[in-house]
């Protein structure tokens, strides 16, 4: 069965990122345009995330996980090719009902990091459900392809519009037609 979609505000959510490599660096860089409250937990550390951390002052623990790294965390990134070590930290997780990420290993998982476009606050997340995250690289990449360059500056209008007026269908109307305006589809 297919996962369910949900946007959720992670700007005051407590992120945990366990690994210190290339893939734990680009989740932490994505993980970013949405929260900077982030504690990485790893051995060792990329140059790469290693400013990552410095620049936007994010917390860091150069050791093993533990246990204990889980306090008062609503979601975990594990980001390491050890797969006892995902299943370990999942299997707490679940039991602490915290969302948890097991990079590239769906049944060490309660969701899934999308393969994100993030235009402003126009944010789009494609998924396989984990089965085939090459697929969804790929299909980011078409979909940004297709996004007129002005996006944002459409996105922005079209806010500044729906707030001046109130709701209903009279807005609902407007704003759609605004945005066939601004936007033009071929079709």
């Amino acid at each position: 069965m297919p996962l369910f979609p949900v946007f959720v505000d992670l700007s005051e959510k407590n992120v945990l990122v366990v690994g210190g490599g290339k893939v734990a660096t680009r989740k932490v860089q994505n993980l970013l345009v949405f929260t900077k409250k982030i504690t990485i937990v790893a051995p060792s550390i990329r140059k790469e995330l290693r400013a990552l951390i410095k620049e936007n002052r994010l917390s860091l623990r150069r050791r093993k996980f533990l246990a204990s790294d889980l306090r008062n965390k609503d979601v975990v990134i594990v980001a390491v090719d050890d797969l006892k070590l995902q299943e370990r930290i999942f299997t707490l997780c679940e039991k602490r009902k915290i969302l948890c990420n097991s990079v590239d290993s769906p049944k060490f998982c309660n969701f899934i990091f999308p393969s994100l476009i993030v235009r402003d606050e126009l944010v789009v997340g494609i998924s396989t459900g984990g089965r085939a995250p090459a697929l969804s690289k790929r299909i980011r990449e078409f979909i940004e392809g297709c996004l007129p360059e002005n996006v944002e500056a459409v996105l922005k209008k079209l806010a500044q519009e729906r707030e001046k007026l109130p709701k209903g269908e009279k807005r609902q109307k407007y704003i759609s037609e605004l945005t066939e305006k601004l936007l033009p589809m071929k079709r």
